[in-house]
């Protein structure tokens, strides 16, 4: 049995299959989240972004999509990727409330000062398209993705990524570092670095990871290389889209939110 999705070069089959490690995980970000709201009384839970967040996870890691994304199809490892980054990530952070968070990191604290570092941009953009970069490197997925440890290390790191890459733009006002301008900059920042290996996957003449250029085919009709360039386009397309809606949000929003504060 397999406890966490892994690529074992059988071929490919639509029969179900059960991962233990995946439930385990989801089930204790569940409770610690609850536990977490109990502990810190919230008046409010919010339930919306961490069930929405909650159900992305168990859709990126289980069956069929863990499964696919491990050891068949590289264009549904970058679906799994875009899901955590842009998706998980961001409702995670916002499945705490601002008192939450407070709450977490009292004015003074150690845990304050962590939290203010990481909501600058260079920190964030550093974090996030380091954790990019090493996890597209092929001899890395190459290598990683046959065992059950390194794929769940890379579901991680991109679970991380996606925290990096938000908390600067949704952190509450208390930790927030950047104004309307330069989180519209930090956002377009943000894009720069990914289109790397997107570009690379695209414009390659042949597939960049061993590991699905040798993985059995799902679909006779769906080459590798089609797999690759779908990946890369994937990436770029649906990986920016998202970022620029923060952008205008964050334009129009917080631009209106600081014209109606009283002057001073």
């Amino acid at each position: 049995m397999q406890w966490w999705c892994a690529a074992t070069g059988l071929p490919w089959t639509w029969s179900w299959q059960w991962y233990p490690g995946v439930h385990l995980v989801l089930l204790a970000i569940a409770a610690g989240w609850w536990s977490l709201g109990t502990a810190q009384r919230w008046p409010r839970r919010p339930w919306r972004p961490f069930v929405l967040g909650w159900v992305a996870l168990l859709v990126t890691f289980d069956w069929p999509l863990g499964k696919l994304g491990a050891g068949y199809l590289a264009s549904v490892h970058t679906l799994q990727f875009l899901l955590l980054t842009l998706v998980v990530g961001l409702c995670l952070l916002h499945s705490v409330p601002v008192e939450g968070w407070l709450a977490l990191a009292p004015e003074g604290s150690r845990a304050r000062r962590v939290l203010r570092w990481l909501a600058r941009p260079l920190p964030g953009l550093l974090c996030y398209n380091a954790l990019v970069l090493v996890t597209h490197v092929p001899g890395v997925v190459d290598v990683a993705m046959t065992s059950q440890l390194g794929t769940m290390a890379i579901d991680f790191a991109w679970l991380l990524a996606g925290l990096f890459l938000w908390w600067p733009i949704v952190a509450p006002t208390a930790f927030r570092c950047l104004g309307v301008w330069g989180t519209v900059g930090y956002i377009f920042g943000a894009t720069i670095v990914p289109t790397l290996p997107a570009m690379m996957m695209v414009f390659s003449d042949w597939p960049l990871y061993r590991l699905y250029e040798l993985a059995p085919r799902v679909s006779i009709h769906f080459s590798a290389n089609q797999d690759i360039q779908l990946a890369g386009l994937s990436m770029k397309i649906f990986g920016d889209i998202p970022l620029w809606i923060a952008a205008a949000i964050v334009f129009f929003v917080r631009s209106e939110m600081e014209r109606d504060l009283p002057d001073s």
